[in-house]
Parts: structure tokens; sequence; C-alpha cells
């Protein structure tokens, strides 16, 4: 007994198999944006800045917000926004800069479907005077290298305090580039665990 398929079913089995190759990558961003603390929004803005952009960028107006879960708060002192980048055959370079506190923020618990959330300490951030210098440094490199091939921000901390062993807190880390410009999550609901 022979086996023939008609176009039609080699042609429907193609489309079957294709609408599940979509299905499953959709279902694997949905998963990976879902479990990652970094929103795809802003893997998105990070990948497509450009060189044009970075240079564009006014030290003055850069601002760091930092949300923390309670019981944890933060160390304001010593915070440090820090971009690392890396142009291809040069290795990698960071440069650290100072924050300077502008206000703090207490959030209270919030009731939802899903139970209540903690109260949160957000803190507000600058850059400081000499950083806002080391920034324009930094552009002017940029003029001479081109775009970096790879880059990131994040932002060095301390808590005030010696948190329990166990205890699970929450991040929130946002980064705002420009006065006409919303901030944009760096961590979004990023859970750390004290050990």
């Amino acid at each position: 007994m022979a086996l023939s398929f008609s176009s039609t079913q080699i042609y429907n089995r193609r489309h079957s198999f294709l609408r599940l190759k979509i299905a499953f990558y959709f279902v694997s961003v949905l998963f990976l944006t879902s479990c990652s603390s970094v929103p795809l929004s802003s893997m998105l803005k990070m990948a497509t800045l450009k060189n044009d952009e970075l240079l564009a960028i006014k030290p003055s107006e850069v601002r760091v917000r930092l949300s923390l879960s309670s019981p944890a708060e933060l160390q304001t002192k010593d915070v440090r926004l820090a971009l690392k980048f890396e142009h291809e055959g040069m290795g990698n370079s960071e440069y650290q800069y100072r924050l300077k506190l502008m206000g703090t923020q207490t959030i209270n618990p919030v009731a939802s479907w899903f139970g209540q959330q903690a109260k949160k300490f957000r803190y507000e951030f600058k850059l400081a005077a000499l950083s806002k210098l080391e920034f324009k440094r930094f552009q002017k490199e940029l003029v001479k290298l081109g775009t970096p091939d790879k880059y990131r921000w994040t932002v060095y901390y301390y808590l005030k305090n010696k948190m329990p062993d166990g205890e699970d807190i929450s991040i929130d880390l946002e980064l705002k580039l420009g006065f006409d410009e919303d901030y944009f999550y760096l961590l979004k609901k990023a859970s750390v665990s004290i050990k």
C-alpha cells in the first residue's frame, strides 16, 4: 500500500507547522519577559539607542529612581550609576557616576486581586556635580570610538541595615535620560533573597 499526499495536504501541514512555530515563539517570548526582571520595552529601548542619542543626553537631566520593598532601606551616600560598554577588539570600559539624593517617598501597601503588596521606599537621584563633568568626558570618548558594540546601565547601591537571612526583597530600578522622557525600567520587581 503506497502513501500519497495531495498538494492541499502538504500545504495544510506546512501552515500547521508554521502556526505551531509562531505560537511557540510567542509563548517563549511571553514566558521570558514575564520571568525576566528587565521588561521587553526597556530591552528594545536600549538595543535601539544610537550614538547620536547618547551624545545628546544632558547630564543635568539624567535621573535614577530606585524602589525597595520594606523592610529594606537604602544607604543613600554611595549610590552610583554605571555605564559599561564594549568596542570590538578594545575590551570593556566602565564609567561610574556618583548620584546625589533628590528625595525619598514611602509608598504604602496596596491590596489587589493577587494579595497585598509590601510597603516600598522610593529614592530619586540625579548626577552629582563632578559626575556631570565625567559624563561629558564619556561623551567625548564616544565621539572618538563610535557606537559601542554592547553597553548596559546599572546602579551600584548598598542597604542601610543588615537584613535577616532568608528575607526576600523586591527592587525596581528606573532610569530617565531627559526631562521630556519617561522613566524606563532597568529592573522591574526583581526579587532578591538575602543569604
